[in-house]
């Protein structure tokens, strides 16, 4: 049986109000022994009475039984933060159940399911078999579904969206997956100038510029993503792999991409190097590989989502519109982990394990992410 805080409020509300025990029992038209025994815990009101005591201390029966449906930002990274250490401390399955107990206890909590829904999402690589691989990612689908229905938040409502689709492209559900994204292949609106203008027009040229400055943030990586994928889309095409890689490059350089905590600006690199590997051509996949470890090499520790020099008005943003807030999706020595396995534990790279270059980058690598052997 679930522990009740109802005896625990009850005297503190009582206290509150300045009442005896014998005052609380005469309104509610029971025994004064009824209450001690609500205050000691050795038993609780009758259901029927509930409304009534919350009415009685001007709260919901919700507060008066100790019942939060709803986490803050913080309470919701600080759970998240401790599941992610859990994931690569404790057994598999123990999480596991943890996680089941929290998602039922907090099941109206949409940003909470958000933040479960990644988080299992990138630990289950940790699952023992495909079959329970498998469970977590219909689990996160069923998570985004109930999000996408009852939420009342338009942002939580897209975020849901995109999770389910990754959840079903994971299932290797092509499909299902372009039924759920292909609707926003939609003509460009100007909705972000509209915006911006507007808080030009009400003189807040403060909130113009992060505006503007958070939207070209967005807007630069996920066209460096989109980069990335055309060029693992075009290895067969020489001349146009180069150029987008080259293009790839050259944004990363313009706005001083490099040391920032995105995917694609590692990504780019190791893609490039399959790409030449490809074509024959080592000693260009040899620098792409350069390029990649530098850039890994770049990142400062503890890692966190933030800005750069250029993009300072990012941090805050990153804060209040995730659900993790700048916190990493993953824990920092899986981090640290999946960066050095790019590049050891890639079959692609198997023509590179004697080059004496290759072996000074992966030593470099280590040595940087605290792996001496």
């Amino acid at each position: 049986m679930k522990k009740l805080n109802i005896g625990k409020c009850i005297i503190n509300k009582r206290k509150e109000k300045g009442i005896t025990q014998e005052q609380l029992a005469d309104y509610i038209g029971i025994s004064k022994a009824s209450v001690s025994k609500w205050e000691s815990g050795l038993s609780y009101p009758d259901i029927l009475l509930l409304p009534e005591l919350a009415t009685y201390f001007n709260i919901s029966v919700d507060e008066l039984i100790g019942y939060s449906p709803q986490l803050t930002k913080e309470e919701i990274k600080k759970i998240y933060n401790k599941l992610s250490y859990e994931f690569t401390a404790d057994p598999f399955d123990q999480v596991m159940e943890e996680c089941k107990q929290l998602i039922k206890k907090y099941y109206s909590c949409f940003p909470f399911l958000l933040s479960v829904i990644q988080l299992l999402l990138n630990y289950s690589t940790l699952a023992k078999t495909q079959t329970i691989r498998e469970k977590m990612f219909k689990q996160c689908i069923l998570l985004s579904k109930r999000i996408k229905e009852e939420s009342e938040s338009i942002s939580d409502i897209k975020n849901a969206n995109t999770m389910e689709a990754l959840a079903e492209m994971a299932l290797g559900n092509s499909k299902k997956v372009i039924r759920l994204l292909d609707n926003k292949l939609i003509p460009y609106s100007g909705d972000d100038v509209i915006l911006i203008n507007a808080y030009k027009m009400l003189d807040k040229t403060d909130k113009a510029n992060e505006v503007n400055q958070i939207l070209l943030y967005n807007r630069v990586i996920n066209t460096l993503t989109l980069l990335n994928n055309y060029l693992s889309l075009n290895m067969m095409e020489p001349v146009l792999f180069e150029k987008i890689y080259y293009q790839g490059t050259q944004l990363i350089d313009a706005f001083k991409l490099k040391g920032l905590l995105t995917n694609d600006i590692f990504g780019i690199h190791i893609v490039a190097a399959q790409g030449y590997l490809m074509e024959q051509k080592k000693e260009k996949a040899i620098v792409a590989l350069d390029q990649y470890v530098d850039t890994v090499c770049s990142i400062s520790f503890p890692l966190s989502l933030k800005g750069n020099q250029y993009f300072n008005k990012v941090d805050k943003w990153f804060e209040d519109n995730n659900c993790i807030g700048t916190n990493t999706p993953m824990d920092e020595t899986t981090v640290k982990k999946n960066f050095i396995n790019t590049v050891t534990e890639n079959t692609a790279f198997a023509p590179l394990r004697e080059n004496k270059r290759y072996k000074l980058l992966v030593k470099r690598l280590k040595e940087k992410l605290g792996e001496k052997k």
